[in-house]
């Protein structure tokens, strides 16, 4: 009976010349799409119902405001959205290096913001981390921190495990590992630098 082989890999000059650059539009597209995600909603919402003194208005650190809460949401929500419609292609697609990372970067790209504000509100009861999560915490208007903890808890574990996922499905770069941890640092960085270059043209 014939052992199973894993699959080939592919090549540094592959990976480098498609790799990298399908990395960067995936980082692209995830920041564009979520503080666009975040400015449509808040528009909707705003059209809906009227602004009063009792409204949170949400100012993240790109110097974008929002007048509900709910627009806070709409990022985090879109981007997991987008991570599992990413990973249904990938899955589809195993030696897509553009589909694997679209995957990787959306399922992974909000782990800083939401685990550091669970472990804030699980040690402090409170946060002090202004981000989308925090933020969209205020759509529960409960002084009880019990429910956002399970919340973001839950949602925590769901796109860690994602990325894990994702990981190590990914049969065709050597030193997945290793070259994920690469990615995620390089991505944090990324992710800010895209955000305030495209903050003026979103208003």
């Amino acid at each position: 009976m014939a052992l199973l082989e894993d699959e080939p890999k592919y090549p540094a000059k592959t990976l480098i010349t498609i790799g990298i650059p399908a990395f960067l539009l995936a980082v692209l597209i995830s920041v564009v799409t979520h503080q666009y995600a975040h400015f449509i909603v808040d528009k909707i919402a705003s059209k809906q119902e009227a602004i009063s003194s009792s409204n949170i208005v949400y100012i993240d650190f790109h110097g974008m405001s929002f007048s509900s809460p709910v627009a806070a949401a709409a990022g985090p929500a879109w981007t997991f959205l987008l991570a599992l419609v990413s990973f249904g292609f990938y899955l589809n697609n195993p030696r897509n290096l553009f589909a694997a990372a679209m995957a990787f970067v959306n399922a992974s790209a909000r782990l800083p913001e939401t685990i550091t504000v669970f472990l804030q509100l699980l040690i402090h009861n409170k946060t002090t981390l202004l981000v989308d999560e925090s933020f969209s915490l205020s759509l529960f208007k409960l002084t009880d921190p019990t429910i956002s903890i399970i919340c973001l808890c839950f949602f925590s574990l769901t796109i860690l495990f994602l990325t894990i996922i994702i990981i190590h499905d990914t049969k065709m770069i050597p030193w997945k590992w290793l070259v994920a941890i690469i990615l995620f640092i390089t991505m944090i960085p990324l992710e800010y630098l895209i955000s305030n270059a495209i903050a003026p043209f979103i208003t």
